[in-house]
């Protein structure tokens, strides 16, 4: 249990906040998590210092921690950063950080304060370093239990954009907690939209088995983000029209040598009487040795019928 305290302004009662119980119960709680003074963290290898009145999170790990929905997280969060009372910082690679706005102002307290007894209390009697050890090997199991918890969520969920069962059943391998916390985290950057982060993943599943792996999806994720696609329809539009721009591409007239066009060979009409011409030439040629055969017969027979007479 933290121990230590909070400013709590009575004009909080006329904020439109302390309407709603529920929203007013996770306000609070904004508060009480914010650093009361400078802290450094260790994030993917990296240190990281999160100021006063900044909180290191996540929407799963709030969500998880107020029992409630992300997308009604992400809701409250946005209404808070609209009327300026927060500040959120996200990254896939350092997570989420909010600033509650105004935090020196409101929380603004001296090193000492004087009760009404006389005492003197010690502001930063649970910074001590020891206790910063502590908060933060709970925190980091706390995360590690959450991870868990939504990927048995998503195990347990029947809906047709399960990642970790297409994960599993399409050569992906089995799939670690970092990785279905990153593709959440790309669920948030497309604004909630699973249905293009799976699409991905149906893409990613036809290419080759080394490039079944998340960096790939990555790759498409972020080139999607770039080039502005919001939706799946968006990805299919594009899809179709690359299909079409190679189909120009690979139906255009083939060239020659020089890049010039080759023009298919137009024969002349005479092309075909002097093809026939040998035809004919032969015809005649048979023609005239048959004349030639009777005519030497007929000299023959001349022939023997004279020295027929000759001999009588």
């Amino acid at each position: 249990m933290s121990s230590g305290w909070i400013k709590i302004y009575r004009s909080l009662q006329e904020h439109w906040i302390w309407e709603n119980e529920k929203y007013l119960k996770w306000w609070l709680d904004l508060l009480l998590l914010a650093n009361h003074q400078d802290r450094d963290i260790l994030i993917n290898g990296e240190l990281i210092t999160i100021k006063r009145g900044q909180k290191h999170t996540s929407e799963l790990w709030l969500s998880n921690r107020w029992n409630a929905d992300r997308k009604q997280v992400r809701k409250f969060l946005e209404l808070l950063k609209k009327n300026d009372m927060i500040t959120i910082t996200k990254s896939r690679q350092k997570g989420t950080t909010y600033e509650i706005s105004n935090y020196n102002d409101f929380q603004g307290i001296s090193e000492e304060i004087r009760t009404t007894k006389g005492t003197t209390i010690d502001t930063t009697e649970d910074t001590t370093k020891e206790h910063q050890m502590v908060q933060r090997k709970g925190h980091k199991q706390e995360l590690k239990n959450l991870r868990i918890k939504e990927l048995k969520k998503d195990i347990n969920n029947n809906s047709d954009l399960n990642f970790k069962d297409f994960w599993e059943q399409n050569g992906f391998g089995m799939m670690l907690p970092i990785e279905q916390e990153k593709l959440l985290a790309w669920v948030d950057d497309f604004s909630g939209n699973r249905e293009i982060v799976f699409k991905a993943l149906e893409v990613t599943s036809e290419q080759g088995a080394s490039k079944r792996n998340y960096a790939y999806v990555n790759k498409i994720l972020r080139n999607w983000e770039e080039r502005g696609f919001k939706t799946v329809a968006d990805v299919n539009a594009a899809e179709e029209e690359r299909r079409k721009q190679n189909e120009q591409k690979y139906n255009k007239p083939t060239y020659g040598k020089y890049n010039k066009n080759q023009k298919q060979e137009v024969l002349p009409d005479w092309f075909d009487k002097t093809e026939k011409q040998p035809e004919n030439k032969k015809t005649e040629t048979e023609s005239e040795s048959s004349g030639d055969l009777e005519k030497k017969v007929a000299e023959i027979k001349a022939k023997l019928a004279e020295r027929d007479e000759v001999q009588t």
